[in-house]
């Protein structure tokens, strides 16, 4: 929580935990806040959304946001070839590319892809 919202509000919340997801969320803390009743059909259809999507880009990206978190940018900047790289000789960047590709020139939205995972 430090990381993101700062110290003192940290400390503030440590010591009187009864902050609503809504405060933590305008602090950054949290990506949004949803309410109880919708919460279960929120992460259902979130969690379908990420199993179809492109699973070996989010590890690429995980690993370097962990890069950034230990090192900072430069740690970042100096794994993302490594990283990142590799992808492109996916099918799945292959053919995300080229379906954004033709969309952008016709003049339409990016379609929606079906991600193999290689």
């Amino acid at each position: 929580m430090a990381e993101r919202a700062g110290w003192a509000r940290a400390a503030e919340w440590a010591l009187a935990s009864d902050q609503a997801a809504r405060v933590m969320a305008d602090a950054g803390v949290v990506n949004r806040a949803i309410a109880d009743d919708a919460l279960l059909a929120e992460a259902t259809a979130f969690a379908r959304r990420v199993a179809k999507g492109p699973t070996r880009a989010y590890a690429a990206h995980k690993a370097l946001l962990r890069a950034w978190a230990v090192g900072g940018v430069a740690a970042a900047d100096e794994a993302m070839f490594d990283i990142a790289m590799p992808l492109f000789e996916t099918d799945d960047v292959k053919t995300g590319l080229d379906s954004a590709v033709k969309a952008a020139k016709a003049g339409l939205a990016r379609p929606a892809v079906c991600f193999q995972g290689r």
